[in-house]
């Protein structure tokens, strides 16, 4: 037609479900709009018309809803582009100063998987100062409303000294720059007994904790043993039990990881009745993490991306049906990590500063350190920042696949140093999204005893009606 305009199409952001019936309806698909994170019920014809360009056959509210949704996105956009526009501007207005602090070099386990030379270093008073001023300056050099300060391993517990030194002085930098002070730890839990985590909790104001468990005793001792090849996990659980009960109902973030390969996956359902037995299920978030590289082959051991992303499935669902809290549909995110942040760094017990935690203490990166920016007394030096901070770049000049992925704006690349060794570190849920978005509509009917097959318990949603 003369003067006709194409205003819409189909964004290339989008993922389906296979279709489903329901109280013998028409079938249905759920649609989730990844640039949003927009979740629909669909009826499965609506579907037909909007992959066919059939725009016009509907009514004008529901397509000003796709559009805000970004299921229908303008003709011209180039959507790519606009993504890592966001993401650029994201990290430059980033209200949060990541700071990453590595208190010792030493660790007590003897994991296979890690890439880490451990030693007994630990931060000296010299290097504690300059902390403290390199976290004055970083405050300074953008409008931060948060300082979030993550303790990090090696065992982040074996330096508490260092931590209990910085954590008044790092609060105090904080308040005089008007920002919040929060606190992260990652740790093994061998030595967070419940005095240490009464005082993770109560003196250095900790408010998320997270602490590794790669299945039940017989796999999790197999490979998270001490250098002396002696057992953890009771001695681990035992410490969890006892931060979660004291802890109580404070808000404080506890997770549990299970990392995952070939050698420890069928502990993982074990591993998730045991903390259902011992009544921490509610209070904890469990999630459970593919082995990787690390400076080394750790990643050789591991489960092919799509047996991953299927044996996720049916974790998930036993999470699901055991009471667990499930978090299946992920959001946006626009800024990927640490290396992508220009004033976010880690600080290793030698005073070596990086933009990534996956770096320090790996000997495979060389010495010098491949990744160093520097150190924290003398500051950033050279251009190793750009290494991984480049990432968005990288992305928009079609180096990596991300460009073409639809899952993008909600992994954002996911690492950055794995695409750079020439790895790819898709999420699990790139493979297996819409098997997520049916089990999303199953939870309330699981929840209450029935199997994540049944077809007549999904929630009924319309376009008007996101996902909950």
């Amino acid at each position: 037609m003369e003067g006709f305009v194409i205003m819409d199409k189909l964004s290339s952001y989008l993922v389906i479900s296979p279709p489903f019936l329901q109280d013998n309806e028409p079938s249905s698909v759920i649609l989730f709009a990844t640039r949003t994170g927009a979740t629909y019920q669909l009826p499965r014809a609506t579907w037909e018309k909007l992959s066919n360009n059939e725009f016009s056959a509907m009514p004008d509210s529901m397509l000003t809803e796709l559009r805000q949704a970004k299921v229908l996105v303008p003709y011209e956009e180039n959507e790519l582009r606009t993504i890592l526009n966001e993401n650029r501007n994201a990290i430059e207005n980033n209200k949060h100063l990541n700071y990453v602090i590595q208190p010792t070099a030493h660790c007590q386990l003897g994991c296979g998987y890690c890439g880490q030379q451990h030693s007994r270093v630990q931060l000296s008073e010299i290097n504690e100062q300059a902390i403290v001023e390199d976290v004055r300056r970083r405050l300074a050099a953008g409008k931060f409303a948060e300082l979030n300060l993550c303790w990090f391993g090696a065992e982040p517990l074996a330096g508490m000294r260092g931590m209990r030194s910085l954590t008044p002085l790092l609060k105090r930098v904080a308040e005089a720059a008007g920002s919040e002070y929060r606190a992260s730890i990652i740790t093994n839990g061998l030595a967070m007994s419940p005095s240490v985590g009464a005082e993770l909790v109560d003196d250095l104001h900790v408010v998320s904790i997270t602490v590794s468990l790669d299945g039940t005793a017989a796999y999790h001792d197999a490979r998270r043993h001490t250098k002396m090849g002696r057992a953890t996990y009771n001695r681990i659980l035992a410490n969890l039990l006892s931060l979660v009960a004291a802890v109580g109902e404070r808000p404080v973030e506890i997770k549990v990881r299970c990392n995952v390969d070939r050698e420890n996956a069928d502990g993982v359902i074990p591993l998730l009745h045991e903390l259902h037995e011992r009544g921490i299920h509610r209070r904890i978030q469990f999630y459970v993490a593919p082995i990787h590289g690390w400076g080394n082959d750790a990643h050789l051991r591991s489960l092919g991306p799509e047996e991953f992303a299927e044996l996720e499935i049916a974790w998930l669902c036993e999470m699901a049906m055991l009471g667990f809290n499930v978090s299946l549909i992920p959001a946006v995110q626009r800024v990927v990590c640490l290396a992508v942040q220009p004033q976010a760094a880690l600080v290793d017990a030698h005073g070596g500063l990086f933009n990534c935690t996956e770096v320090s203490y790996v000997p495979a990166y060389g010495d010098p350190n491949t990744y160093s920016l520097g150190n924290v007394r003398q500051g950033e030096s050279g251009s190793a920042r750009a290494l991984l901070g480049n990432f968005n770049d990288e992305v928009e000049a079609g180096r990596y696949d991300c460009g073409s992925c639809r899952m993008l704006p909600v992994c954002g690349g996911a690492c950055p140093k794995e695409w750079d060794e020439g790895r790819k570190p898709c999420p699990s849920a790139k493979r297996n999204m819409p098997e997520r978005l049916l089990l999303a509509m199953a939870l309330p009917r699981i929840a209450a005893g029935g199997t994540p097959t049944d077809a007549d318990h999904l929630r009924r949603r319309s376009v008007a009606a996101p996902l909950a």
